[in-house]
């Protein structure tokens, strides 16, 4: 066996040997092109036919079809629209999907409200409330975070008698909610008067909303529905957050780089619009009072005339019998007296001053950031840096608030990466071949060009030598030993001529 091999290799690099260097490389190039047709066709026989099985669906649909197709262990294709698969497993991908209820987009519509002879009031009334019923399954399905719906209508019966009391029509939805989703009391309150005022006679108090869970999501725990006022004032908070943190989680990437920074912002704000007024007197300087506007005097006198005071102390003339006494006699002069009033009348100036606060109050901001520690250790003064980054671009709180910052060391955990999808390793199989062939090319040039500066290189002092010991011999070279010389030298250096005069000896 192994005196075969040999033979059979001798053979073939005496065939190889023979050939010159430019049809040695041209047998390599066309060695290579040959292999990277065979690959490229073995590529275009073995790769999988895609065929669409689906078209024109929304984006919930798409993933809804592709999850299930990755779960089947189908490859699968999006373009658009519409969902593609390999040929060999188009009937077995539509049939498993048509099983699972996929896609679960549209309704029947009132276009399947049919009548035809011989149907009854009933019957008919009942295709039209399918008909609504599925057209508020889609249209509830549509609101964000709701996976599914299920709308459910009572209508009342009619009354024969007018003694009998009424009642009024009843629904109940059921929705089925993507993972972490909670509807709020106005999204609740939304479904209520969709479903309400879809159907004649029902009202909202009598739309029972319940999930997946079996909480009851109806009116009567959306009693406290939050306001238009609340609503926005929540979106308002949550803003402010969203935009203190997007502006330090780009902060923190520069610092710690991509992915090695968490940030969790709360901001204490307040809605309290406040209103304050002010009246202040303004006065002259150096006065207290304002200035004088008008001013009233109020005079007034009087004047007594004289009195005389005295006499006897009895009358002969009434008493004659009497003695009569001398009295004490007085007298006064005319007096008068005078009195003036000043009534002083002051008009003041006045500073009226109304100050509105704005209503949007932040108090200050408490944040949280969690810096990866898996794949380094963070010295504790850097640390501090960031914290002092993070207290000085959340500012200053209120008058009596303290911003709360708390910059901590965790590990992360590191999720692991995607499955790549079908037309990945379609893309990565094409350019490993490209990459292949390309390789091949590259080293059957360079082992040509190796080669040649190899036997260049060997021809080269071998030439030499001769020439120096021809010389020093000094003896003349016969005919024969010139032609061999000049063979040689033809050999070495012009091969294919040495090969044409080769053939053309043999041929003679």
């Amino acid at each position: 066996m192994g005196d075969t091999f040999n033979r059979v290799w001798g053979r073939v690099k005496g065939r190889w040997m023979a050939f010159s260097p430019t049809q040695r490389r041209n047998l390599l190039i066309a060695v290579v092109a040959i292999l990277a047709a065979f690959f490229a066709i073995l590529w275009i026989a073995l790769r999988p036919n895609y065929v669409t099985i689906m078209s024109g669906l929304d984006n919930k649909s798409l993933g809804q079809v592709q999850t299930q197709l990755e779960t089947l262990k189908i490859p699968s294709q999006i373009e658009g629209s519409a969902v593609l698969v390999p040929k060999a497993d188009a009937n077995t991908a539509r049939i498993q999907l048509a099983m699972a209820g996929l896609p679960k987009s549209g309704y029947i519509g009132y276009s399947s409200v049919k009548s035809s002879f011989g149907m009854t009031e009933d019957q008919f009334n009942l295709q039209v409330l399918n008909a609504l019923q599925e057209s508020l399954n889609g249209t509830i399905e549509s609101i964000n975070g709701v996976e599914s719906a299920q709308v459910h209508i009572v209508m009342p019966q009619q009354q024969i008698f007018i003694s009998q009391p009424e009642t009024g029509a009843k629904a109940s939805v059921f929705v089925e909610l993507g993972p972490g989703v909670q509807l709020s009391s106005v999204q609740v309150a939304g479904i209520q008067q969709l479903v309400a005022h879809s159907v004649t006679g029902l009202t909202p108090s009598q739309v029972t909303v319940t999930d997946q869970d079996g909480v009851t999501l109806s009116s009567q725990s959306s009693g406290v529905a939050l306001s238009p006022t609340t609503s926005s004032e929540i979106a308002l908070r949550n803003q402010i957050n969203q935009t203190m943190t997007q502006q330090l989680q780009q902060g923190l990437d520069q610092l710690v780089g991509q992915g090695n920074a968490v940030v969790i912002v709360h901001a204490d704000v307040t809605f309290n619009q406040v209103q304050s007024k002010s009246h202040i007197l303004q006065t002259l300087p150096g006065q207290t009072t304002g200035l004088p506007t008008s001013s009233q005097v109020t005079r007034s006198s009087s004047t007594n005339g004289a009195n005389t005071a005295g006499g006897p102390a009895g009358q002969a003339a009434t008493n004659p019998n009497l003695p009569t006494y001398a009295g004490k006699g007085s007298s006064t002069g005319p007096s008068s007296s005078t009195s003036s009033q000043t009534t002083t009348n002051y008009t003041n100036s006045y500073i009226n001053t109304t100050t509105v606060k704005d209503p949007v109050q932040i108090k200050g901001y408490s944040v949280a950031v969690f810096l990866n520690g898996t794949t380094r250790t963070i010295p504790a003064s850097t640390l501090s840096q960031i914290k002092t980054f993070v207290s000085n671009s959340v500012g200053q709180g209120a008058p009596g608030k303290v911003n709360t910052v708390s910059v901590s060391l965790m590990p992360f955990h590191v999720t692991p990466s995607q499955p790549v999808s079908s037309h990945t390793h379609t893309l990565l199989y094409e350019l490993l071949g490209l990459l292949a062939v390309m390789a091949m090319a590259g080293g059957g040039y360079a082992l040509y060009r190796r080669r040649q500066r190899a036997a260049d290189a060997q021809a080269e002092p071998i030439f030499a030598q001769t020439s120096a010991v021809d010389d020093m011999e000094g003896v003349p070279l016969t005919d024969d030993e010139r032609m061999r010389e000049q063979l040689a030298n033809l050999a070495n250096k012009k091969p294919e001529e040495f090969a044409s005069l080769l053939r053309t000896w043999l041929t003679e």
